[in-house]
Parts: structure tokens; sequence; C-alpha cells
């Protein structure tokens, strides 16, 4: 008899049969109606299956142990997921479809490239560019992760990863189409660009580990921002 699959598990493959199909970011909302459709048993609202329980794909997303939290979903943008590298491969050996990043063309979506035009703008990258990292402070990390100094773990984590997902995305888009511009008729981009934003996400990993360490410890779900 087959293992019967986990819900964390109905709603990876839910999505990554969006990913299959239009092969862009979903929001929660997207996934809630995917993983429904997919799994009604699970998914439908109590007393009226033929409606889907959002909520109870909502849980699996957050905290710790939520699918993004696992690392299986990365998000980039507000309410708007995609598959990690590490969901694609655990979705396929569920059985999906779903096709590894590797060999596809790279290409940015709406949020990724506005999560992008705001990193490249960020104050950080500003001072480091002006005079080196003496006048760079938390602050101007947190603006750059686009987290607070009171936020928890997970929305840290969830942060970090967004960051770290749009970067390499971005290197892979150059590397497949050459520049790339993120608004319609601005100024386009290339390797340099993208090569100053991993070294600026690695010196303030670097340079801010305590402060870091010290929200990582913070598994409060409340949400800070």
């Amino acid at each position: 008899m087959p293992k019967r699959l986990s819900l964390d598990e109905e709603v990876l493959l839910a999505g990554a049969d969006i990913e299959a199909n239009s092969r862009v970011a979903f929001t929660a909302e997207d996934l809630a109606i995917a993983a429904w459709k997919k799994f009604p048993d699970s998914f439908g609202m109590e007393g009226y299956p033929k409606y889907p329980d959002s909520n109870r794909v909502y849980t699996k997303l957050m905290g710790k142990k939520g699918l993004v939290g696992r690392g299986w979903l990365v998000k980039v943008g507000e309410k708007r997921y995609q598959l990690s590298e590490a969901g694609k491969i655990m979705a396929k050996a569920l059985g999906s479809t779903v096709a590894p990043t590797t060999g596809l063309r790279a290409i940015l979506n709406r949020d990724q490239k506005l999560i992008l035009e705001k990193l490249l703008s960020s104050r950080v990258v500003t001072k480091l560019k002006a005079g080196g990292v003496e006048g760079v402070g938390f602050h101007d990390a947190c603006s750059f992760w686009d987290i607070s100094p009171r936020s928890n773990a997970s929305n840290l984590q969830a942060r970090l990863q967004t960051v770290e997902s749009v970067i390499e995305t971005a290197n892979k888009a150059i590397s497949e189409w050459g520049e790339i511009t993120l608004t319609q008729g601005g100024s386009p981009i290339g390797t340099r660009e993208i090569e100053v934003l991993r070294e600026t996400n690695l010196l303030l990993l670097q340079r801010f580990k305590e402060d870091l360490d010290i929200i990582r410890k913070r598994t409060d779900e409340r949400k800070f921002r």
C-alpha cells in the first residue's frame, strides 16, 4: 500500500502542479485552491467539502516547521511563493513531474524585479559605493533584507531566502539572456550589479552575525516587521 502523504507534502505537490502549468510565482490563495482541487478530502471545508479550507493551507506555509521554514518553498514577494530547488527535488521524489531549475530558461517575474530594484537602490548599497563599510549599521542591513531588529526567526529566514533566491535567479537570467532591464525604459543591469548584491549580502551576513543570531533565537510567531 503506498505511503499516505502528509498535509505538508500535499501542499508541496499542489505548488508543483502550479509551477508545472505556469512556471511563475503563485500566491497563497492560488496554492489553497490548487491543494483543494488536487486533494479535496484534505483541504475541503469541514461540513462544506465543495469549498476550500484556505486556513488549512496557510498554516502549512509559515513557521519553523512550515514549507518556507523547511526550505521547500521560497517567499518571493508579499504572499507569493516559488518552489525552492530542495522543494522541486522533494516533489519529484513524491511523484510530481515538476521540472528542476537546471535547464530551464530563467525569467524574473514582476515581484522579483521589484525586489531586485529595491535591493539595488537600498541605502546599504549606496553607502558601500560611497565609502565602504564604516557607515553601514544594522538598520541599513535590516532595510536591505526587509526585516526589523524585532523580527522573529521565521520572518528572518524567509526574507534571507527571498533575497538569495532573487539574486541567484537574476544571475541565471543574465547568464542566459545577457543584460536585463527591470522597468520599461530603465537602465540595463548585468553581472556587475548582481555581483555587488551578492557581495553586499555576504558582507552583511558576516558583519551582523551576532545581531542575526539573536533574531534566530526568537521563536515568537507574532508578525514583526
